[in-house]
């Protein structure tokens, strides 16, 4: 008997340019475990989309006439977490990068990065990763250093134990679900969790957590 199929993953293609759009859902659907589910011009079509269809990945751009893609993410991010969100743009990295992860976006690419590089990015947002370039990932470890206070030993000394090994199995890029079956918690358990390190490690964003969780491990 054949094994089980893997589900596919998922994916709603969001940017104002129909040329780049068809270009993406045949890249996207040449591989089999992905499968594109909606192809749109208008963030709102994209809310619409999300109230009948399940997307695990939406990969999208940040200029629409009128509209303000950074706080859609943001929106999006909170009222469908189980969503990540990766911006495909040409805007400047240095600049951009940051404020995508900021609002809740998982990661952002340089519309020019190589078909590859974009297949394996889909592939880490799904699982829970971050997902910048090498230039933009340092840079934002170094902003992340500087900010680190000198009691910094201190709030990991206040972590229980489960809470360091949360943080351990996120710095190794598990999801919330791969954390829950791997301590046999429900996902509510390890998302209130998550919370938890984040105000104990005075932290904003998921993006950061990821951050100092990859500190811990010596990775980079």
């Amino acid at each position: 008997m054949n094994p089980a199929k893997k589900k596919a993953l998922s994916i709603a293609l969001l940017d104002q340019h129909c040329t780049l759009r068809n270009g993406l859902e045949s890249l996207f659907g040449a591989i089999e475990e992905l499968a594109v589910v909606g192809s749109f011009s208008r963030p709102r079509e994209l809310s619409n989309c999300f109230n009948s269809l399940q997307v695990d990945v939406a990969v999208m751009g940040l200029v629409f006439d009128g509209d303000d893609a950074l706080g859609h993410i943001t929106d999006w991010s909170n009222s469908h977490p189980e969503t990540k969100f990766l911006v495909l743009s040409q805007l400047p990295e240095m600049i951009c990068a940051r404020r995508v992860l900021d609002a809740g976006g998982n990661g952002y690419l340089m519309k020019k990065c190589s078909p590859s590089a974009l297949i394996d990015g889909v592939h880490r947002v799904a699982a829970g990763g971050v997902v910048v370039s090498r230039q933009i990932a340092d840079q934002l470890m170094t902003d992340f250093h500087k900010c680190s206070t000198r009691d910094e030993a201190a709030c990991f000394d206040q972590l229980t134990d489960r809470e360091l090994y949360v943080l351990s199995l996120i710095g190794q890029g598990h999801t919330t679900a791969a954390i829950a079956t791997e301590m046999n918690l429900c996902k509510k358990a390890v998302s209130s969790c998550k919370e938890g390190l984040k105000t104990k490690l005075s932290l904003n964003s998921s993006q950061q957590l990821m951050q100092i969780a990859l500190q811990c491990l010596g990775r980079r």
